[in-house]
């Protein structure tokens, strides 16, 4: 996503007969703070150059959406013609939106087909819902700790430790928002047992809830006792943190890999960049999101052939390649492009998160739809919220979260 905006409405135009193309960009709710990345042109020069030798009489129109309100932007501009071509978002948006019938999904053609033989199995299964594959992956992002070498030598790699720095005067922020606590689960082993309030899948009901329930309490109480301890910053959400580590108010933080530009333009080199802690439980569970290209449902022929063409294109392995070391915040959806560990700390770090995420969030690679999230997410959060300000008890919480499961 990083700089999109920039590199389409820069493509330049040749004489002869033009052809239009409506790109439309959803970034992430309670994230669109960081939308100055989009302005960015360099992380795209590789794609805009070789679209532009292919395409030279291409005219892109550029608009910027909203998670929020990406449907009612999407049937307005349907029900005058004007729906857009392309869109990137993120996969749990495009399988929102493919079920709403709001994008059509990737057909299955001999050129596509080689294209998503590009594709990791795991990232393709993230968006093949029961319509269809939602959209054609070109990175994912994700969670790691950042801090600040000022005052950290390195990241402490276990929650205890995590605790001990805080006990000692080193603060510490923490946000209530699930997505940002995800990784805890893992480490506090109660990732499988919270996955199908997040999912919807169906769980077994039998001897696992016992444990199950175990886990989401054990979980639950490490967290009222983190918000009891006075350096322990609870945040509203990822800007609150990203904004506390920036001004030095905080010395540590879970963060997303898209922000690591902007925190290293205020920060420098005082910015130290690790995976997140693990803990009795296990490893931890990093959040990834993973951003695919949709096709809209107005488009010509030709404008759909476009589409294609640039959705394809961005999975070229220079272009991905390019996009990694360029931007230092992304994992390349293409497989056979591998992260270039040795050229970056940052990159050894995402890496190892990317690791992470596939021996810890199997149960996240499921096809879920973002209108799934939209309504459990508060939820949860509101119950996160009441455990860690006392106003319901670990065992309360609980309960309140098994009830979240679906059974069958």
């Amino acid at each position: 996503m990083i700089s999109l905006l920039a590199l389409l409405a820069l493509l330049p135009g040749c004489r002869g007969h033009r052809q239009s193309l409506h790109v439309l960009v959803v970034p992430t709710d309670r994230m669109e703070w960081l939308r100055e990345a989009f302005r960015d042109q360099r992380d795209w020069e590789p794609l805009r150059q070789e679209f532009q030798r292919i395409h030279p009489n291409v005219d892109l129109q550029i608009t910027l959406g909203s998670e929020s309100d990406v449907k009612e932007t999407l049937r307005k501009g349907q029900s005058r013609g004007l729906g857009p071509d392309l869109l990137l978002s993120r996969g749990a948006v495009a399988i929102s939106l493919l079920e709403a019938g709001l994008v059509r999904a990737i057909p299955d053609t001999p050129s596509l087909r080689e294209s998503l033989k590009l594709v990791g199995a795991n990232d393709l299964k993230r968006v093949n819902g029961p319509r269809g594959l939602a959209g054609l992956p070109m990175f994912s992002e994700i969670t790691l700790a950042c801090f600040d070498r000022r005052r950290l030598r390195q990241a402490p790699t276990n929650v205890d430790d995590l605790l001990a720095m805080a006990a000692s005067g080193k603060p510490i922020g923490l946000a209530v928002e699930p997505i940002s606590l995800w990784w805890s689960a893992g480490a506090l082993g109660a990732n499988t047992a919270l996955a199908s309030a997040i999912t919807g899948e169906a769980t077994t009901i039998g001897d696992s809830n016992a444990k199950d329930r175990a886990a989401i309490e054990a979980w639950l109480v490490w967290l009222r006792q983190v918000s009891l301890q006075s350096q322990v910053d609870l945040a509203s959400g990822p800007q609150d943190l990203t904004e506390g580590l920036e001004s030095g108010r905080l010395a540590w933080i879970p963060c997303y890999s898209l922000a690591l530009r902007r925190l290293e333009r205020s920060m420098g080199a005082n910015l130290g960049v690790a995976p997140l802690p693990k803990g009795a439980g296990g490893l931890p569970t990093p959040s990834s999101s993973i951003r695919v290209w949709s096709l809209g449902v107005d488009s010509s022929p030709r404008q759909r052939e476009l589409a294609l063409a640039l959705a394809q294109l961005s999975l070229n392995p220079l272009v991905q390649r390019q996009l990694t070391l360029g931007t230092k915040m992304v994992i390349p959806a293409n497989r056979f492009v591998p992260i270039p560990v040795a050229s970056s700390g940052r990159l050894a770090a995402i890496e190892k998160a990317r690791e992470q995420f596939n021996q810890t969030s199997s149960l996240l690679v499921t096809p879920y739809s973002s209108d799934r999230l939209q309504r459990v997410v508060p939820m949860i959060e509101t119950l996160i919220s009441q455990v860690m300000a006392g106003v319901l008890t670990p065992q309360q919480g609980t309960d309140a979260l098994m009830r979240l499961r679906p059974h069958r």
